[in-house]
């Protein structure tokens, strides 16, 4: 069987838009394009912001504490669009869809074990046989470990949520409400605008660089189930021939 290489450049993808604007978690947004809402006017009772030298700060600060996330993101690099819609956690657990092209593929990482569940649309999109779909679609794919580092290279808590060693300058634009909570609109410098929580932890909430869009939600609260029942589950070795 031919790898699942499609996981590798939208996740790749994903994570140049994240590390593009100043470190993972940072910042997050979205483009017009993507469907998200643009930010509206917030809520006086969001007060002033911090300095933004001391808001870049308390971001980091509180990105670096954080133990789970769930992140949405569109990256369009030339004519690939990539698609991310996961929960994870600190620790290595993931739950949700990559998706290249519109060919989405679930993974899940949890208790150890990686599983992934594939679509006729991935499956075109890897070349594999229509006779595949028979066994697999629907169902997940349980993952040897050598394997799965290879398709989720990229995906890490480091690599999408981790916060960078240095903090390009920030600037207050405006307050905003986005998703309904108030937020304090950011300009870093020479890289996007970050959008972050102007109540509670200075969580990022939404980051937009271009036409590319990261959100984060779920701050400490995204949920990764358990692994799927055996009934659930093929085996890879049980797909080797196709």
């Amino acid at each position: 069987m031919k790898r699942a290489g499609l996981l590798i450049p939208a996740v790749t993808l994903a994570a140049v838009v994240v590390a593009g604007c100043g470190g993972g978690g940072s910042v997050s947004g979205s483009p017009a394009s993507s469907g998200s809402p643009a930010p509206s006017g917030a809520p006086a009772a969001a007060g002033p912001p911090p300095s933004a030298t001391a808001l870049a700060k308390q971001t980091t600060d509180a990105v670096a504490k954080a133990t789970s996330v769930h992140i949405s993101a569109e990256v369009l690099q030339g004519s690939t669009l990539a698609a991310l819609d996961l929960s994870m956690t600190r620790d290595g657990e993931m739950s949700g869809q990559i998706s290249l092209n519109n060919a989405p593929v679930t993974v899940l990482v949890t208790q150890g074990q990686t599983y992934i569940k594939l679509t006729a649309e991935a499956l075109k999109a890897e070349g594999l046989p229509s006779a595949a779909c028979s066994l697999m679609c629907g169902k997940y794919l349980k993952m040897p470990a050598k394997e799965a580092r290879g398709m989720l290279s990229g995906i890490g808590w480091s690599d999408l949520v981790g916060q960078s060693s240095t903090l390009p300058a920030w600037s207050y634009v405006q307050t905003v409400t986005v998703n309904g909570q108030p937020a304090w609109e950011m300009r870093v410098a020479g890289q996007g605008t970050a959008y972050v929580a102007a109540t509670g932890q200075p969580y990022p909430l939404r980051l937009v660089q271009g036409s590319n869009h990261v959100d984060f939600t779920q701050w400490n609260s995204a949920n990764i189930p358990p692994p799927p029942p055996a009934s659930q589950v093929v085996d890879l070795s049980q797909v080797m021939h196709f």
